[in-house]
C-alpha cells in the first residue's frame, strides 16, 4: 500500500485490475483506481440568462455555470436535462430555439457555433407552449472524449441559447430565459504542464 494517499485511494498491484507495469529499471509506478473520474452534477434552480437582440439575426445569451480547475480536462462526456421558461413578452410564447454547453458564452451570431457549444452541441428545443419549453442533450463523439486546454487559463462552462429572430422582440421588451434542471459532466484533470 502507498503511504501519504487517502485510504480509498490506496491499492495494491492486485487490487487495480488491468494496471500497467514499469518497463525500465529505475522507475516505479503507482496506480490510482476509484475516483479519478469527475461526476460533477449542476442543479439549476431560477437561474436567469438574459436576451441580447442580434437586430434581424437572433436573440442570444449565455451563463457561466462552471469553472473547471486549472489544467487538461479530458472531457468524457455531459448532458442537460432542462426546463425554459421565458420571463415577458419580449418573446412569443410559442417560441423556437437551441442551446448548447460550451467553453464560451453565445455572441452576436445566427448560430451557436465552435467554442459556444464544444462540450454539448447545438440541440433544437421542442417548440415553447405558453411560453414554456425544454433544453435536453447530451455530448456525441464530436465534443467527447475530448481535452479541453486549461493548462494556461482554466476552462469555463457556459449554458448558451438562441432565439429565433422572428419570435422575439427583445429590444422593445427586454425577456430573460429561466432555467431549472440539471447539467451532468464526467470529466479526468491530466494535471497542469
Amino acid at each position: 500500500m502507498s503511504k501519504g494517499l487517502p485510504r480509498s485511494l490506496k491499492h495494491s498491484k492486485a487490487q487495480v485490475a488491468g494496471a500497467g507495469s514499469t518497463a525500465a529499471a529505475g522507475s516505479r509506478a503507482r496506480e490510482l483506481g476509484p475516483g479519478t473520474l469527475r461526476k460533477t452534477v449542476l442543479n439549476l434552480t431560477n437561474a436567469i440568462i438574459p436576451l441580447v437582440d442580434e437586430a434581424a439575426v437572433v436573440a442570444y445569451g449565455g451563463l457561466k455555470i462552471y469553472d473547471f480547475p486549472e489544467g487538461a480536462i479530458l472531457l468524457q462526456g455531459a448532458h442537460a436535462n432542462l426546463a425554459i421558461t421565458k420571463s415577458s413578452a419580449g418573446v412569443i410564447d410559442t417560441f423556437d430555439g437551441d442551446f448548447g454547453l460550451g467553453t464560451v458564452t453565445a455572441s452576436n451570431n445566427a448560430t451557436l457555433a465552435s467554442t459556444e457549444q464544444d462540450i454539448i452541441p447545438t440541440t433544437a428545443m421542442p417548440q415553447a407552449v405558453a411560453g414554456v419549453t425544454t433544453a435536453k442533450g447530451k455530448s456525441t463523439p464530436t465534443e467527447a472524449p475530448k481535452i479541453l486546454d486549461g493548462t494556461t487559463t482554466p476552462k469555463d462552462v457556459f449554458l448558451n441559447f438562441l432565439v429565433d429572430d422572428t419570435d422575439h422582440d427583445v429590444t422593445g421588451t427586454p425577456c430573460n430565459i429561466i432555467v431549472n434542471g440539471v447539467v451532468t459532466l464526467f470529466w479526468f484533470n491530466l494535471g497542469d504542464i
